[in-house]
């Protein structure tokens, strides 16, 4: 469950890792003042020996191993404002669904009811059907 918690103070970490990635960025451009660069060409540098940001960032999340459930809830909110921009499509969707689940719950009651329960009878494994050859259904 340390995941869990990783997931519910993500703001916190990130906000320590964007504090962390800046001060080492500052501290490259300190170094590259101090060997008589200017502060534009420093940040510059810093920055290009650094390379993005935010791949740096992405790794550090995929260290955590937050980010499948970062990628869940971003999906589940993605899909959410899909379906509310497009209310007929919705509707449609909810309708669906409703009608596969009453199909499938008739269809389990019917099963259940016909083949899953046990007969309403005392030792159902020892009854048997006598048919009397004489009065049976005859097809010719």
């Amino acid at each position: 469950m340390r995941w869990w918690r990783r997931f519910l103070k993500r703001r916190r970490l990130e906000r320590d890792l964007d504090a962390e990635l800046r001060f080492h960025v500052e501290q490259q451009v300190a170094d590259l003042t101090r060997t008589g660069l200017t502060e534009s060409e420093a940040r510059r540098r810093a920055r290009l020996t650094f390379g993005g940001l935010e791949q740096i960032k992405d790794a550090c999340r995929d260290v955590r191993g937050t980010g499948w459930l970062e990628s869940v809830f971003q999906d589940i909110r993605y899909a959410l404002r899909g379906l509310h921009s497009t209310p007929v499509v919705s509707a449609a969707v909810v309708m669906s669904l409703a009608l596969g689940i009453g199909a499938n719950s008739a269809v389990y009651t019917v099963v259940h009811a016909a083949l899953l329960r046990a007969l309403p009878v005392s030792n159902p494994d020892r009854r048997a059907a006598q048919i009397d050859p004489a009065t049976a259904l005859r097809f010719e």
